[in-house]
């Protein structure tokens, strides 16, 4: 219950967001504030820090405009892309780690499998080959 009650809360303050949202307005509430509460609307309902990281940054690159008068869009979006960018790449390398941690058994299994398989026949090859040889060496020694 307790996690419907985060993505109902999540779901309202992203429409509060939404709807008072007015890009064409300059100032640090609609160009900060409000998209910054749309992203904790939007982490409350999928609970996901990727998700948003990605999405953050990538609004954030696309208005930021480093000569820009206002400090929003000189200061606060490239802070807001570098931020991004940290958190979004250490969760994948952490994801990345955790996914090779999870399937090093697996590979190895997979690797051994081969590996016995050209032991048996290995053994099997050499004793059949002796056998063989013996033939010969037989057959060659007969008058």
């Amino acid at each position: 219950m307790q996690q419907t009650q985060f993505r109902l809360a999540g779901a309202v303050l992203a429409l509060i967001a939404v709807f008072a949202l007015d890009l064409s307005q300059s100032t640090a509430l609609h160009k900060l504030w409000l998209p910054m509460l749309l992203a904790i609307g939007t982490y409350f309902m999928t609970f996901s820090v990727m998700a948003v990281a990605v999405s953050c940054g990538t609004l954030a690159a696309i208005h930021l405009d480093l000569y820009s008068a206002s400090w929003v869009e000189s200061q606060a979006y490239p802070l807001i892309v570098g931020v991004s960018a940290l958190i979004a790449g250490r969760l994948g390398l952490h994801r990345f780690r955790q996914r090779i941690t999870d399937t090093h058994e697996e590979r190895w299994a997979k690797r051994r499998k081969p590996e016995d398989a050209k032991k048996d026949s290995g053994h099997s090859d050499n004793s059949e080959s002796s056998d063989t040889s013996e033939r010969s060496d037989n057959s060659d020694n007969k008058p």
